[in-house]
């Protein structure tokens, strides 16, 4: 028979309170998984619930065991024995062997081997923790040995972290000895291990240099930091190597990571070429909270047009909440490539004076449907080989669009379009461009196919080279096979209506498991000015958002859903 067990904590009810949790499992699950304030203003009270619960009232001492349950304001923890001291405020909990102690509020859990936690510093310890945390598109497994967790104004003080005291909501929380992987295997493709990761409540989690193993295989250890960004639910910087070869840069590969602390991080890049020598880069971040932070930084890179490498300095200032996205830019002497169509390609440097872009979230327009609307306005000056442009002003507005829909079990209609209407201060000069891709996604068999039909409509000239549009139109085919159990083989390509000839074809091999996917692949580009390309790279399949290395050119695939949809879960 269940017995319960009730007390009302007088050394917390005598003050004010901030709402804070009061014990390491829920501070680490809300750390982790970005969420708000954790308790609602009520008596701070603590229930016992149990087979069997005991209390001496001399001693202050609490015991509960037996399928042992603790609430307190909203939060839960059950275990096989809890001990709570109403004197000291200290509570402690144990499972059975070979169990765990679990932590949980909601649908957010924590569990761990053993719990030690003082209610008056609001310091605890958790023991064998494990936690699966929600990023991206997939999740992160984080497991290993203790986990110490502080209040924010503490661990300022013991120089923990970076930043300024004040902030009596906030903590931090170190674990040692930690393994991170988003493989959700006993034995995983591969992991991170570390000896101490520190979270930030609803910002980001951080492993320190983490040795890198592939299966059992131990790779390298990283010289930079592993940062997870929780509002964002993106890696945010991770060492992710590269090989690639190209016909002006020859043969070589890069890498590219972080040195993370509390509000931002330095980002490291660099990359050797065999015809080239090297390229590098070097960015610096750093929030002021509410959304707004600061980018800036050089990169030493090759400009294929000029045939010589130069500096490539910038800076941002930008907004990002709740899928709003706004950015005031500044570049100098920026390299631009881009395809205008199969016979027509611009190379040059872009110096953007100032350029403001102002980008809204997805609005779901329908069940089938998504919609963003887009705004800018600029000042540039573009150079070529044989031009030196005036400096020239642009304004602007925009829009993304959409939409998938399920036309049985095997076949998917989809379509998704953007459109832009330019305005500048020379005379005559505007332009307004729609583009669109539809088709189908759909199987036959063990067969993955797409084909889809694109078209660029283009009204109007503008009064610069870079951001001028042509007509195009072309068919676009994909196809994914199967050639064991977790290796593929893929080819896509494009026809141009226009030209009646292929423009270019991607041929990859991948290996593909539950959490990351190699790929093997050679571009054959046949577009006028176009090189071939051949590469080797490692993707992490919870993270499609992660950017690409420095130096790195990758191919999207124009089938795929954007990559900023919001995904399914939070449609």
């Amino acid at each position: 028979m269940d017995e319960t067990f009730e007390v009302a904590l007088p050394s917390l009810s005598g003050a004010p309170r901030a709402r804070s949790p009061w014990f390491v499992g829920w501070i680490l699950v809300a750390v982790l998984c970005g969420g708000g304030p954790l308790f609602a203003d009520e008596p701070a009270k603590v229930v016992l619930n149990a087979d069997r619960v005991s209390y001496d009232d001399e001693s202050g001492q609490a015991r509960a065991e037996g399928r042992a349950v603790l609430l307190y304001q909203g939060a839960t923890i059950r275990a096989e024995r809890i001990d709570y001291d109403a004197q000291t405020q200290k509570v402690r909990a144990m499972p059975l062997p070979g169990e765990k102690v679990v932590l949980q509020a909601g649908d957010k859990s924590l569990a761990g081997d053993r719990l030690d936690y003082d209610l008056a510093t609001k310091e605890g310890i958790l023991s064998g923790a494990r936690a699966n945390l929600p990023v991206g598109a997939g999740t992160l497994y984080v497991y290993g040995g203790e986990i110490e967790v502080f209040p924010w104004d503490l661990a300022v003080e013991r120089g923990m972290v970076r930043g300024r005291p004040g902030r009596p909501d906030d903590y931090v929380a170190e674990w040692h000895d930690v393994v991170l992987t988003t493989c959700a295997l006993d034995h995983p493709h591969y992991r991170l291990e570390s000896k101490s990761i520190s979270f930030v409540p609803g910002r980001k989690v951080t492993a320190k240099r983490p040795r890198i193993y592939l299966g059992d295989t131990y790779l390298f250890t990283s010289p930079m930091d592993y940062v997870v960004q929780i509002e964002r639910r993106a890696l945010k910087y991770s060492v992710m190597p590269y090989l690639q070869s190209s016909r002006t840069r020859g043969t070589g590969g890069g890498i590219t990571g972080a040195l993370a602390w509390d509000t931002g991080a330095l980002s490291l890049g660099v990359a050797l070429w065999s015809d080239i020598g090297t390229e590098w880069m070097i960015e610096a971040e750093q929030s002021f909270g509410g959304g707004f932070s600061i980018k800036g930084g050089v990169a030493y890179s090759w400009d294929e047009l000029w045939d010589e490498t130069i500096w490539h300095p910038y800076a941002s200032l930008l907004f990002e909440r709740a899928g709003w996205f706004a950015a005031l830019n500044w570049t100098k002497s920026e390299y631009v490539k881009d395809q205008k169509d199969s016979a027509h390609q611009y190379e040059g440097r872009l110096d953007r004076r100032a350029e403001l872009q102002v980008r809204s979230p997805w609005f779901r327009t329908s069940p089938e449907s998504w919609l963003s609307l887009s705004a800018s306005w600029g000042t540039y000056r573009e150079e070529t080989a044989g031009y030196r442009g005036d400096t020239t002003s642009r304004y602007g507005a925009g829009f993304r669009s959409y939409f998938e829909k399920a036309l049985g079990t095997e076949v998917e209609l989809f379509s998704k379009s953007w459109g832009e209407a330019w305005f500048y201060d020379k005379d005559g000069a505007d332009q307004q461009i729609l583009w669109s891709l539809m088709g189908l996604r759909y199987r036959l068999g063990g067969l993955e196919l797409a084909t889809a039909y694109e078209r660029r409509h283009v009204w109007g000239e503008g009064a610069m080279l870079w951001d001028r549009y042509r007509e195009a139109e072309k068919i676009r085919q994909k196809l994914r096979f199967p050639l064991g159990r977790e290796m593929f083989g893929l080819v896509r390509g494009s026809y141009d209506l226009q030209q009646s000839e292929v423009d270019e074809v991607f041929y990859a091999l991948q290996w593909i498991t539950d959490c990351m996917k190699w790929e093997l692949h050679y571009v054959d580009d046949r577009t006028s000015g176009a090189e071939d390309r051949i590469g080797l790279t490692l993707s992490i399949l919870a993270f499609p958002e992660t950017p690409a290395s420095f130096g790195q050119d990758t191919d999207e695939d124009p089938f795929e859903r954007p990559r900023d949809l919001p995904l399914a879960s939070e449609r």
